[in-house]
């Protein structure tokens, strides 16, 4: 069965519109989540060597960033025990940002309005969507600028705390506090 012309052209525009809204990001802060794209928002992660990895998080400007750079060490940990390592040390770390431009919602009224995120996939893949929670007033949907923040750390990890050298890290401490941090 042929679609008509018509037809045909309307299902593109409908695609390149859910397509084009669901690559703009939110300006709102990152959660700590897997990236589930390469230009997505989370941790993602390369082997260097048996013992070496470089963890990426990425986040806009509004996640804080001592809180960025938890979710990075938080990353390094749950790898390291992943792989049986006891200890691990952060040998190096680089920070970039790049502009872009975001979508920000804002609620007319005096009360703060909540925002629930899920994740909305298309043939293009998946990302994260904000959607005020309903309740009254008004909302506005406007474009901003934004800086997305690449933090990267490069992480080595053993069983001998000894062999890092002096800016070692125990891997359950690290679990532990992030587990407290999130109480």
């Amino acid at each position: 069965m042929r679609l008509p012309t018509k037809m045909k052209i309307a299902a593109l525009a409908c695609s390149l519109f859910v397509t084009a809204c669901t690559t703009t990001p939110i300006a709102s802060p990152t959660p700590y989540k897997s990236a589930v794209t390469k230009e997505g928002y989370g941790y993602s992660s390369v082997q260097l060597t048996d013992n070496e990895y470089r963890v990426l998080f990425k986040a806009t400007d509004r996640t804080p960033a001592d809180v960025i750079q938890q979710f990075a060490l938080r990353r390094a940990a749950e790898l390291a025990k992943k792989h049986n390592y006891e200890w691990l040390a952060i040998v190096k770390t680089d920070v970039d940002k790049k502009a872009v431009m975001a979508r920000a919602v804002t609620h007319n009224t005096d009360e703060p309005q909540p925002f629930a995120t899920n994740q909305q996939c298309t043939m293009s893949g998946c990302t994260e969507v904000a959607q005020p929670v309903p309740g009254q007033g008004q909302n506005t949907v406007t474009q901003t600028q934004i800086n997305d923040v690449y933090f990267s750390i490069l992480v080595r990890m053993s069983n001998t705390q000894g062999s890092l050298g002096k800016n070692v890290m125990s891997v359950e401490e690290i679990l532990a506090n992030q587990a407290d941090n999130a109480k």
